[in-house]
């Protein structure tokens, strides 16, 4: 028999990992439904169509491995469902379905599955999709938020997370005040952006929409690329935005939200690696960055400097 000793507290959570996937995927029902009734059925269909492939994908690959399948745990089915709202309502059913299995095949199990992989596979599946399609994955139209009821129901919405960004707000706070979703990340991020967008003379109105508040709420804060510590995830928020409002002030805050937290991913390990706390008497991150800068000076001049003092 073997035990696993650990420092105290040992505080139990109630909190698993298929009841976060499940809260996720029903916090994303109301963003389907209106989906659904502002694009129509094919809406319904690549929703559909992107889950389905990314069962079989998963199911495919942990049989081919003589691996346990655990579509039960609702991780296919999210990555799925939220490929789904990063696509255009346009595109033919092929295209989620492609997205899909490269999400579920490359960004999770290529890099050893859940807890493994260094980006977020939805992320990773957009980037690849609109690499290779770019025409067809181009949004018809860009969402503009000019009044109330934009954010109610945005209809110039591009991809199918933006249309509502009132529905994904309220889903995202639920999900941080159930303690799904820590709120460390998404709420440095958002007011980052908003800070950022406002300096540099950008309308909220281009800003404030539903993919980006998809990315704050739902891509940002997966628990695999993002840092595990306090600070990191500040941190990691901040840049988050600082990527996405550099992208989205030259281009647009669709693209820029997709692009600018897949590259916030390269960076998640750093942060964490920096921002772990030391053991009882090492020294902390200020000082080890003190001592090194210290130790560039001239022995002379540091000798010069106590001397005066």
């Amino acid at each position: 028999m073997t035990f696993t000793i650990s420092a105290p507290p040992h505080k139990k959570e109630s909190i698993t990992f298929n009841k976060l996937t499940l809260a996720k995927i029903i916090a994303l029902m109301p963003v389907v439904l209106l989906s659904v009734y502002l694009f129509g059925l094919p809406a319904l269909g690549i929703v559909i169509a992107s889950i389905l492939a990314a069962v079989v994908t998963e199911v495919a690959i942990q049989k081919a491995f003589d691996q346990k399948i655990t579509i039960a745990d609702g991780s296919a089915v999210l990555i799925g469902l939220m490929i789904a709202m990063v696509v255009p309502p346009e595109v033919p059913l092929w295209m989620p379905m492609i997205g899909s299995v490269f999400a579920i095949g490359i960004g999770k199990h290529a890099f050893g599955g859940i807890g493994s992989y260094v980006f977020n596979p939805v992320l990773a599946a957009w980037v690849f999709l609109s690499l290779a399609w770019g025409s067809i994955m181009a949004p018809a139209s860009y969402p503009q938020t000019t009044a109330l009821s934009d954010l109610v129901l945005e209809t110039g919405a591009g991809v199918m997370a933006g249309v509502s960004p009132l529905a994904l707000l309220l889903a995202g706070c639920i999900l941080i005040l159930l303690r799904y979703v820590e709120w460390r990340i998404p709420v440095s991020f958002f007011v980052t952006t908003i800070l950022l967008a406002v300096l540099l003379g950008d309308s909220l109105s281009y800003v404030i929409l539903g993919v980006v508040l998809f990315g704050v709420l739902f891509l940002a804060t997966d628990t695999s690329t993002s840092p595990v510590t306090k600070n990191g995830r500040v941190i990691y928020g901040i840049v988050c935005g600082v990527l996405v409002v550099v992208y989205g002030h030259f281009a647009n805050y669709i693209d820029a939200t997709f692009y600018g937290l897949f590259l916030a991913n390269c960076v998640s390990a750093l942060i964490d690696n920096n921002t772990l706390p030391g053991s009882y008497g090492s020294e902390t991150y200020l000082q080890r960055k003190y001592k090194r800068i210290l130790s560039k000076v001239p022995f002379k001049d540091r000798l010069e400097v106590l001397l005066d003092d």
